[in-house]
């Protein structure tokens, strides 16, 4: 309370003296609000975070094939999920994220300043991060006002209600996510199994202009080698050698790297681009990062005049996050009765899945990003009913003797042999 009346004052003033002297512009006042947040995020959490974001990276990629996640999203997806965990499975699910020592409350408000910190910082960038819960029909009454409280007051999550068993429900779902993608992420949710009783999701976009924009005239067709020696032609961007630039180089031997830093807007936010030289590899990079961090690769950056080329790109990428999860040591999330503090009578609730997907295009005016962090709960005592969505086995029989006439099994409904 004590540190809100500060913040608050400080404001006044501010807002006071400008409407008296120099006139300070609407952005401003943004500006301050924001940068007062980021001040407020405390370096456990962004050592968390960051080592978190090394760990899932380093699992998920596969050597020659392009890969792009947004830790912001999963964290903030999890974070918001291990608010109804509890017991057990709560000291794992935090113990992988890195919040070891922190109580979920302290979590909780290091993730609000830290979305509010992100959000109307650059008027030269978008950036929106939205969080919603959407709970089954049947479900809803039994999900805990505590743990909804706390993701509405800290993430600022939406509560929907849907029946799930509605065709219709997916496209609500959907549709919420290319909202708050700016329909560059369409779809998170194909059909809705009939164990599902809840989802958690994240959705965050991101828009930018770099600080000094790449001219189109300067863009020419080369080759990009890839990690197997083979060459592919692409649309290079460049700038020219006497633009300067934040960049580091630690040599050109076998563990060496270089680091350019492109910014975008008013300079608190940057691209990194980070590559091997000498005989190193891509692959070399991503191990060093999980086992040594990645805090050394923002450091030593010094201005100098570099020539600095860049591709244009634009991909999508989408991931089941669940094995990796596993891998990581979060395992009773995956199994019922690890969510006491979800609901009541949670005992047969466990997550069943975490998907991930992401956008991204990048070319001379700037970038263009989002992601979205799907998390469903579904429970193993399911309502009464077959629900042939699953492999399943078939008898014909005579009823009368007893006589097996036919006997199968569906594997693939697709599959006419």
């Amino acid at each position: 309370m004590k540190k809100s009346f500060i913040i608050h004052l400080i404001l006044f003033v501010f807002l006071f003296f400008a409407s008296c002297g120099e006139e300070v512009s609407e952005f401003e006042v943004k500006y301050q609000k924001a940068d007062e947040h980021a001040a407020d995020i405390s370096k456990e959490i962004v050592a968390a975070n960051n080592g978190f974001a090394a760990d899932i990276f380093s699992g998920l990629c596969e050597e020659g094939k392009n890969i792009m996640i947004s830790p912001l999203s999963i964290s903030i997806a999890l974070s918001m999920a291990t608010n109804g965990a509890s017991d057990e499975n709560l000291e794992e699910m935090k113990a992988v994220m890195g919040f070891d020592a922190m109580a979920m409350e302290e979590v909780n408000t290091q993730f609000f300043n830290l979305i509010n910190s992100l959000v109307d910082a650059d008027k030269d960038l978008v950036l929106s991060i939205a969080n919603s819960v959407w709970m089954d029909t049947y479900f809803e009454p039994r999900v805990k006002e505590a743990f909804l409280s706390a993701l509405e007051d800290s993430y600022a999550a939406e509560p929907y209600t849907l029946d799930f068993a509605d065709a219709a429900a997916p496209d609500t779902i959907n549709q919420w996510v290319s909202d708050n993608t700016n329909g560059k992420i369409k779809k998170i949710v194909d059909q809705i199994d009939p164990d599902v009783i809840m989802y958690l999701i994240n959705a965050i976009y991101f828009k930018a202009s770099w600080t000094t924009t790449f001219s189109k005239d300067d863009t020419y067709e080369g080759a990009f080698t890839k990690g197997d020696d083979t060459k592919v032609m692409v649309d290079l961007m460049t700038y020219p050698e006497d633009q300067e630039f934040e960049f580091y180089s630690s040599g050109y031997e076998d563990d060496d790297y270089s680091v350019v830093r492109l910014p975008y807007g008013r300079e608190k936010f940057a691209f990194y681009g980070i590559i091997p030289n000498g005989e190193g590899t891509v692959e070399d990079l991503i191990a060093d990062m999980k086992e040594n961090g990645v805090d050394k690769y923002f450091e030593s950056l010094e201005k100098s005049e570099v020539p600095v080329i860049l591709p244009k790109f634009k991909f999508e990428w989408e991931k089941s996050l669940v094995d990796i999860f596993m891998d990581l040591g979060m395992e009773k999330a995956f199994v019922a009765g690890g969510f006491l503090n979800l609901a009541d009578n949670a005992g047969d609730i466990f997550i069943s899945e975490i998907l991930h997907k992401t956008f991204i295009e990048v070319n001379e005016e700037g970038t263009e990003a989002a992601a979205v962090t799907s998390v469903a709960y579904s429970n193993s005592a399911a309502m009464d009913g077959f629900y042939g969505t699953r492999p399943f086995v078939y008898i014909i029989r005579d009823d009368r003797s007893g006589t097996i006439l036919f006997m199968g099994k569906v594997e693939d409904p697709t599959v006419e042999e």
